[in-house]
C-alpha cells in the first residue's frame, strides 16, 4: 500500500501538480484531467450518443432540429437563433418534441358523476386549435344538471337552460348575475351589495366592497314607494308622494340567500328533460371571430360577445334584456324592462338601481334613495338625511 501511494506521488510530482514535502491531503478533485472548455456552437436538441472524440462521425446524433421546446410551458424558439445570442446549450434544457401533459396535470374542467351526460359534457360542436392538445371544450357544453354552459377568457362563465334563463359569473370579482326565462325576476351579486327583483318588488343591501365604512343599509322598491333602513337602526322609513317618514313595513333581505341561482332555476324542474333539447340547441349555436380578438356566439336565442379587452356582453335577441361585465374592473350591468342595475368597484365604486320612477344610489359611503321628487338616505356617518 506504502508503494502504490509513492508511485501517485512520484507520477504526480512528474508531471509538477504536486510539489513540496509530504503527502497531500485527499481531495475529490482530480487535477489530471483534461480542462473542461465550453463548445463555441451546439445545435444538438436531442443529447448526443457518440462515443469519444468522433467529430461528428455519427450522424444520427448531430441530427439538427430547426426549432426546440424549452421552459415548464415547452416555448418553441428557434436553434439557431438561440445558439447565436445565449450561453445555455439547448442540449441540456430543451427537448425536440412538446411534451404531452401528465394525467395528474389535466384539469377535469367540468367534472361528471352521471353517465348520462358524462358523454355529452365534453362535446361541443366547435374544434378550436387550442383544444387539440389539451382536450379542453370550446364553445357551449351541457352539464350534468341539464345546463348549457359556455367558458370565456378571465373566468367569466356564462350559464343558459333550454328555457331562456341566463346566468353570467365573473369569477375575477366575485361578480354573479342572473335572469329568468320570463325577465320578470333578476338577481345580481356583487362586491357593493345584492339586488333581487321579482316582480314589481326590488329588494336591495348596499355595502362598502372597500371595506372603509363597515354599514349594511337596506331598501325595497314597491308599489308604495321606497322603504330604507340601516343595520344599527329599528327603525323603517318609506319615501313616497308625501315625503319621508317612519313606517311599520318590513325589510326582509337574507344577506346568505342565493338569489342568483334561485332567480336562474325559477321554474326548472330538475331532471324533467333528456337532455335531448339542450343537445339540439347547442348544435345549433355557431361562433366568429371578430377584430382585436373579439369572439361572439348565438347561443339559444343569445348573442354573447367577449372583446379583445374582456368585456363580456349578451343580449336577447328580442332585446328583451342585457347583461355587460368586465373582468378588469369589475363594472357590471343588467337591463330589463322591469330594472336597470349598475355596479363597478375601484376609484368610481358604486352601486345603482333604477325602476321606473324610483331609484337608489350608493358610493360606498353614502346611500340615497329618490322617489316621487323626494329624497333621503344615510351620510358617510350613517346618520338619516332627508334632502
Amino acid at each position: 500500500m506504502w508503494r502504490n501511494r509513492k508511485e501517485d506521488m512520484t507520477s504526480a510530482n512528474g508531471k509538477g501538480q504536486i510539489s513540496g514535502d509530504g503527502p497531500e491531503p485527499s481531495s475529490k478533485l482530480n487535477l489530471a484531467a483534461k480542462p473542461f472548455t465550453l463548445p463555441l456552437r451546439r445545435v444538438n436538441v436531442a443529447p448526443s450518443n457518440s462515443q469519444g472524440d468522433s467529430n461528428g462521425s455519427n450522424s444520427t446524433s448531430n441530427k439538427t432540429h430547426e426549432i426546440a421546446y424549452i421552459g415548464p410551458t415547452h416555448l418553441p424558439v428557434n436553434t439557431r437563433v438561440w445558439n447565436s445570442i445565449s450561453s445555455y446549450s439547448l442540449e441540456d434544457i430543451a427537448r425536440s418534441a412538446p411534451a404531452r401533459p401528465a394525467q395528474s396535470q389535466v384539469i377535469n374542467v367540468f367534472p361528471s358523476n352521471s353517465a348520462t351526460a358524462a358523454g355529452n359534457c365534453l362535446k361541443s360542436p366547435f374544434q378550436h386549435p387550442t383544444t387539440q392538445a389539451t382536450q379542453f371544450p370550446f364553445g357551449p357544453i351541457l352539464l350534468d344538471n341539464g345546463v348549457i354552459q359556455l367558458r370565456l377568457r378571465d373566468t367569466i362563465t356564462v350559464d343558459m337552460t333550454a328555457d331562456g334563463s341566463v346566468k353570467v359569473v365573473n369569477g375575477n370579482h366575485n361578480i354573479a348575475i342572473a335572469i329568468s326565462s320570463d325577465t320578470l325576476a333578476t338577481a345580481m351579486h356583487h362586491p357593493n351589495g345584492i339586488v333581487f327583483q321579482n316582480g314589481p318588488r326590488v329588494d336591495i343591501a348596499a355595502v362598502d366592497a372597500r371595506r372603509k365604512y363597515p354599514y349594511i343599509r337596506f331598501a325595497k322598491m314597491w308599489h308604495k314607494g321606497i322603504s330604507l333602513t340601516s343595520a344599527r337602526y329599528a327603525l323603517i322609513y318609506l319615501v313616497d308622494s308625501a315625503g319621508t317618514r317612519t313606517t311599520s313595513d318590513m325589510i326582509s333581505m337574507d344577506m346568505e340567500a342565493d338569489y342568483v341561482n334561485q332567480v336562474f332555476f325559477n321554474g326548472v324542474i330538475p331532471a324533467a328533460h333528456n337532455y335531448i333539447d339542450q343537445w339540439q340547441i347547442i348544435q345549433n349555436s355557431s361562433y366568429q371571430l371578430g377584430q382585436e380578438g373579439s369572439l361572439q356566439f348565438q347561443v339559444n336565442g343569445f348573442r354573447i360577445t367577449q372583446g379583445g379587452d374582456g368585456l363580456v356582453k349578451i343580449y336577447r335577441s328580442n332585446n328583451r334584456c342585457s347583461i355587460r361585465t368586465s373582468p378588469t374592473n369589475g363594472c357590471a350591468t343588467v337591463t330589463t324592462n322591469s330594472i336597470h342595475c349598475t355596479a363597478s368597484l375601484g376609484t368610481s365604486s358604486h352601486l345603482f338601481v333604477r325602476r321606473e320612477e324610483r331609484r337608489m344610489h350608493f358610493d360606498g359611503a353614502t346611500f340615497i334613495v329618490r322617489n316621487a321628487g323626494h329624497s333621503a338616505g344615510f351620510d358617510e356617518l350613517d346618520r338619516l338625511r332627508v334632502y
